[in-house]
């Protein structure tokens, strides 16, 4: 993902000549990986090495554990010295000492000043030997760096910086299906379960709504279910029940209302008392995407984007935005992201376009936080100054399409080819870790402060240690748990798709 703005650009070259046997070396293994295609090489040699007078270098190439099979990853460690940005192709050519021709592998990346950063490549290498095209039995492989397209970045909005976000209600609410206005996913205000979980209460007359969904928890109260329910976060008592038609989108509580979508109408409820507040019709389109609450309003989508005063229900404007996100629009600062290609910033007293950026594939998920808006497309995640929308800087994927979440410093998402967490530096785009095997599809994270839970399709809930990744805990749910999490005041909850609605609570 880019943006138009000038650059200089200058061409760089590297090779370090690094060298591995075929076994490969051990470490530095759980990084984010290319896509491991099968790759044919040319004819041509590896270039020679060549004289590099720039500020962009290549301080290591190290093959790293392939898991026994027969990809080749490598980790290659870059930095850029220099006292501007700069955006480059990495470039490493694959050769080996018994077999002609090499293969290249290229990725882009964006180094701020000063900046080391590890990228991680993986080939599939085949060469020409003696018996033709063929993966060569013994001798080494040789890997060689080289910097393509080099640009220096004259309006670099530099890297993120984290700042500390206070939690809604001291930690003891979630109330939206990503927690916060900036669809963050992230209480800081409190931890989740770090042993496996017990039940605090079950309510089984809650009916599962879809898989994008969760329950929310505001003022002392858990809303949930297709038919809307408001229940007692003690006990889960029903407080009252909404007998409207059911409703097609995630929930979301604020300003004394509780809001979402239905086959006819977005609509508002009292929080109180489920009695209806105020309706706007749906005009023909469902409202399926999950509204936000924020600064007196609320922002829904049915194919087009709507700001509707939270207390009267009047429409103060609508925004045409393209593709949905999954999940809410994030709001912050006066500004609402939206859309999926491009993305836009829009504004959110006039609904007019701040900025918007193409990227050439579509953004599946976003987040608001730091100043800085957290674009996931299946390729990469991208983290651009609200202000502007410059690019601040960028992680490889591939990544699973669902919400992501922003909190402790880091960003957490969803690698596509084996459905792990991982751990991103929300300053600087670097991997921090991955988390172990998982048993399948994972849904929409929730992290508190220390614990990242998470529900999979397959029906185990995990709980991750934000820190390092750890598997604290999994935990087996009869019917599986496709839905979303809410973490509040300690306590996890979620709906089963074949019912009930769960409380748990940290175990012993």
């Amino acid at each position: 993902m880019g943006d138009d703005r000038s650059a200089v650009t200058r061409r760089r070259l590297l090779t370090t000549g690094t060298v591995a046997s075929l076994g490969g070396v051990a470490g530095c293994s759980g990084l984010l990986d290319s896509d491991g295609e099968s790759e044919t090489p040319g004819e041509t040699e590896t270039a020679a090495a060549s004289e590099y007078s720039g500020p962009l270098q290549v301080n290591g190439i190290e093959r790293i554990d392939d898991g026994g099979g027969r990809t080749v990853r490598v980790a290659v460690t870059i930095e850029n010295t220099d006292e501007e940005a700069h955006r480059a192709d990495l470039v490493v050519a694959l050769s080996h000492t018994e077999a002609e021709g090499a293969i290249d592998r290229d990725r882009p990346v964006l180094l701020a000043a000063g900046l080391e950063r590890e990228v991680v490549l993986s080939f599939r290498p085949q060469f020409f030997g003696e018996n033709g095209l063929d993966r060569p039995e013994s001798g080494e492989f040789r890997f060689d760096g080289t910097f393509e397209n080099d640009e220096v970045l004259e309006a670099y909005p530099g890297l993120v910086t984290p700042s500390e976000r206070s939690a809604i209600d001291g930690g003891n609410a979630w109330p939206s299906v990503a927690y916060d206005p900036g669809t963050t996913a992230h209480n800081p205000g409190t931890e989740g379960p770090r042993s496996e979980p017990t039940a605090a209460w079950t309510e089984s007359a809650v009916e599962y709504a879809y898989d994008a969904s969760g329950p929310v928890v505001a003022d002392g109260t858990v809303v949930a279910g297709r038919s809307v329910r408001a229940l007692s976060v003690d006990d889960g008592g029903e407080q009252w029940v909404h007998e409207g038609p059911p409703r097609t989108s995630p929930l979301a509580v604020g300003d004394g209302a509780v809001a979402f979508g239905t086959p006819e109408d977005v609509r508002a409820l009292e929080a109180g008392s489920g009695e209806v507040r105020w309706t706007v019709s749906s005009d023909g389109d469902i409202w399926h995407g999950g509204p936000t609450v924020a600064d007196g309003q609320v922002y829904a989508t049915n194919g087009q984007l709507h700001a509707i005063d939270a207390a009267a229900g009047e429409v103060r404007w609508t925004a045409d935005v393209g593709g949905p996100l999954a999940g809410p629009p994030p709001v912050s600062d006066g500004v609402v992201v939206a859309g999926g290609d491009p993305l836009r910033a829009i504004d959110a007293e006039t609904g007019t376009v701040r900025w918007s950026v193409s990227g050439g594939e579509p953004v599946a998920a976003a987040a608001i936080a730091h100043d800085t808006v957290f674009a996931l497309t299946p390729s990469q995640l991208v983290a651009l100054d609200l202000a502007e929308g410059r690019t601040r800087w960028f992680a490889p994927g591939p990544f699973h399409g669902e919400r992501i979440a922003v909190g402790n410093g880091s960003v957490y998402a969803q690698r596509a080819n084996d459905y792990r967490t991982v751990s991103i530096d929300a300053a600087n785009g670097n991997a921090e870790w991955v988390s172990g095997a998982t048993d399948g599809v994972l849904g929409p994270l929730s992290v508190s402060d220390g614990v990242l839970v998470v529900t999979s399709e397959q029906g185990t809930l995990y709980g991750f240690d934000t820190e390092t990744g750890e598997t604290l805990w999994a935990m087996s749910v009869p019917s599986g748990v496709p839905g979303s999490l809410s973490v509040a005041d300690g306590v996890a909850y979620f709906n089963e798709p074949n019912g009930p609605l769960r409380a748990l609570s940290g175990g012993d």
